[in-house]
């Protein structure tokens, strides 16, 4: 008798400890996640995600409002993770009690500019705004031909320029609220409307997303165009004839990764945030995606070894820009009608 119950009290132990050691019981269900960078690119970091864990998973490419918009207004959604997209989208998802705290020991060596303080999110890579122009379309253009290169926003406020650029709609687009949240914290909110308003006239078109601004640009439907930088160099790589310039004290994002409370892997959710900082992903994916890596000692893509990260806006701060979202976007409307 006393035999059967010292097994009992072993298997409980083993129960117990197992449960110390691996957490969260492994779920069978896909893990779910919402990519707000390129879907192609997110294909590929899932499968071999999958081939590294055998953990199924689906994929729901967003833009950031997009996934602001589904996450902070229309309750459970079943997703387990956001992948990507600026840090005041995740500061959004800390401050309305949506995500859940995970400090990966691979963040230990991240500094801590790159992630947050209260382990909600942290940074998976780094990115600048900048201004696209596609050389091939502006060497052909008459009006263009002569003008010196745009390398601030208001050059692209040139008569010339009309209906011939492309920016994202910052209610859409996480890239056009960087544009307009960094703008505002530098020059105040009302010249950074007054800009936003001059630029959306002079655009053919505000896109929904930064990266089909850049897609246009690459195709020769606009001249030039605003985006993150690592969208054109994604494009020039391929054999565009694009060129970037990053205008003086521009805005920038960092690329973060939260856990979503309500998902049905958490186990999962965490692996995924481990694999994301690990090593071999910030030494290939980054490179290749053309973002800066936020773990330190990996070399950069040499095609951003010309960026001056100096030059760039210092005291920008993703929780004010996630702070001021609603109070900025309404100003945005407002100016609309």
């Amino acid at each position: 008798m006393w035999k059967k119950g010292l097994l009992v009290l072993i298997v409980g132990i083993g129960v117990y400890l197992g449960y110390l050691v691996f957490g969260e019981k492994k779920s069978n269900q896909p893990l779910k996640v919402y990519v707000i960078f390129q879907e192609d690119a997110g294909k590929i970091l899932l499968e071999t995600f999958k081939e590294k864990t055998d953990q199924p998973y689906d994929i729901i490419r967003m833009s950031s409002g997009e996934a602001s918009y589904h996450l902070l207004t229309l309750g459970k959604t079943g997703i387990d993770v956001v992948l990507g997209g600026p840090a005041d989208l995740h500061e959004q998802l800390k401050n309305k009690s949506k995500s859940l705290r995970y400090s990966s020991a691979s963040a230990g060596s991240i500094p801590s500019k790159y992630k947050d303080t209260d382990g909600y999110w942290t940074g998976i890579y780094m990115g600048a705004l900048a201004i696209g122009v596609n050389q091939t379309v502006w060497q052909q253009d008459p009006q263009l031909a002569n003008l010196p290169l745009p390398q601030r926003y208001e050059d692209l406020l040139r008569p010339e320029l009309k209906g011939k650029i492309e920016i994202p709609d910052p209610e859409t687009s996480g890239t056009g609220y960087t544009l307009l949240a960094s703008v505002a914290q530098q020059r105040g909110d009302s010249a950074a409307i007054d800009l936003m308003q001059a630029l959306k006239k002079q655009s053919a078109s505000m896109t929904f997303a930064g990266n089909t601004s850049a897609q246009h640009l690459a195709e020769g439907e606009v001249a030039a165009a605003v985006s993150f930088l690592s969208d054109q160099l994604r494009f020039k790589n391929s054999g565009y004839n694009i060129s970037s310039f990053i205008p003086p004290q521009a805005g920038w994002e960092i690329g973060a990764v939260s856990i979503l409370k309500g998902g049905n892997n958490p186990a999962a959710a965490k692996q995924l945030v481990d694999f994301m900082l690990s090593k071999e992903v910030q030494t290939d994916y980054m490179n290749t995606a053309f973002s800066f890596p936020v773990a330190p000692n990996i070399p950069v893509n040499p095609l951003l070894a010309p960026v001056k990260l100096e030059n760039l806006l210092a005291t920008y701060r993703f929780d004010l820009a996630a702070q001021l979202h609603e109070k900025l976007l309404n100003q945005w409307r407002e100016a609309l009608d």
